[in-house]
């Protein structure tokens, strides 16, 4: 058997492919990749983080919001409202007949957004609960964010100013 001497030593290339070549891009990120201090968007157009102090946390205060808060009912969302001390605050939720995690999570952030865009339209004291229909997923989210002013629209308070 005759053996066959192989090098492990790699052939020495022209110029070292850690650096650009002159032929490739220059750019800055592109696409999915946003500058820094900027958040991307997802397909639905979403932006940003809902802030801690906005939300409802406390279990109980979401439990006594479907069992004593008033209720308004929209083609692709229901609103739970009751007047409140505090400043407004809002939870989030979707009905069992949106099947999987993924439609429910994406239902929910579609909430959150229109919800941003039509919070002018609450009083400044009120706790919300707003639920998603199977209709949220269907609606383009101007049409969502419509509805959801028109019911914020129908609670009685002293609105904020935008």
């Amino acid at each position: 058997m005759k053996r066959t001497y192989v090098s492990a030593e790699s052939a020495p290339t022209q110029e070292d492919a850690r650096l650009p070549r002159a032929h490739e891009d220059q750019g800055g990120a592109e696409g999915p990749q946003a500058q820094a201090g900027q958040r991307p968007e997802t397909a639905d157009c979403l932006t940003g983080r809902f802030p801690r102090s906005e939300r409802l946390t406390s279990s109980a205060e979401i439990q006594a919001l479907f069992e004593q808060g008033k209720r308004i009912d929209r083609l692709a969302l229901t609103v739970l409202w009751s007047a409140a001390e505090r400043s407004r605050r809002v939870g989030f939720a979707v009905t069992r007949q949106i099947r999987g995690a993924v439609q429910r999570n994406r239902a929910r952030r579609r909430l959150r957004e229109a919800f941003r865009a039509a919070r002018d339209a609450a009083p400044g004291r009120v706790t919300l609960v707003v639920i998603a229909k199977r209709g949220a997923l269907d609606e383009s989210l101007p049409a969502l964010t419509a509805q959801l002013r028109d019911a914020l629209g129908a609670i009685p308070g002293m609105r904020t100013p935008a």
